[in-house]
């Protein structure tokens, strides 16, 4: 004789189902809430790097007189098309510092898109030209080419280096000149190439006394630095010429 199974109906078991059921169409929802507010963020991401809201408002350059703004924001790597975020001050800073005649700068910029520029220029120590070029060097021993009217205009308070033929000579010649102490650059009127058959490198300081110093170039930092200029100026005032070889200082009086 055949058996036949037996269902009975419990309410539970269907209450079960449908907690399964809703447990699952809750796990969609909050999937497809979760893709939506993903593809809502990444559109407004979109949105605002393709706005000008994105980009820097403004580029402000203070404390340069010497130096364009023009120069400064040619070099720089940042204009108002950059990116803000992206913006690297460390780097802005590093390239403004290549600039000539820039001793010091500090880059900042703030909430709103806003990128400051504040520029310590170095001062002029010398000039000399060469050819048809005037170069410049600054306190930092930098030299550079310039056509600015104004500056050539304002060179004409520093020291002149005449008879320079050769940018490299003069490069050369001003890293030892900037470690001259400040007394002796600040009484020197122009200076001379003025070499000898046996002295390529010798140099002729013209100071505004009328006194002359006879130098040359691997060692008149050195040299200038154990000399007192004012007690050799006191004590040897009829004397106009002062050589310097190795540690002496030969002098010759007036005429």
């Amino acid at each position: 004789m055949a058996h036949h199974d037996e269902y009975y109906y419990n309410e539970h078991d269907e209450s079960q189902v449908e907690k399964i059921l809703k447990t699952k169409k809750k796990k969609k929802i909050k999937r497809r809430v979760k893709i939506l507010l993903f593809l809502m963020i990444f559109i407004m991401i979109g949105a605002y790097f393709m706005s000008d809201y994105s980009r820097v408002q403004s580029i402000t350059i203070v404390g340069n007189d010497e130096v364009k703004s023009e120069d400064i924001l040619e070099k720089i790597s940042v204009s108002k098309k950059s990116i803000y975020l992206l913006v690297n001050t460390g780097k802005i800073e590093d390239e403004v510092k290549s600039i000539p005649l820039v001793k010091k700068t500090s880059v900042t910029k703030d909430l709103f898109g806003h990128i400051r520029i504040e520029i310590e220029e170095a001062d002029k120590v010398a000039y000399c030209v060469i050819g048809k070029i005037t170069y410049v060097i600054d306190e930092l021993g930098n030299i550079s080419e310039t056509t600015d009217s104004k500056m050539i205009e304002s060179l004409q308070s520093s020291p002149q280096l005449i008879g320079f033929k050769d940018v490299k000579f003069l490069e050369k010649f001003a890293k030892q000149y900037i470690r001259i102490p400040e007394l002796i650059k600040n009484q020197t009127s122009d200076i001379i190439y003025s070499p000898k058959s046996a002295d390529e490198s010798r140099m002729k300081f013209l100071m505004v006394n009328g006194k002359i110093l006879y130098l040359r170039v691997e060692t008149m930092a050195d040299q200038l630095s154990r000399f007192d200029y004012e007690a050799f100026m006191t004590a040897y005032s009829d004397r106009c010429e002062f050589s310097f070889e190795g540690d002496n200082v030969y002098m010759e009086k007036c005429k």
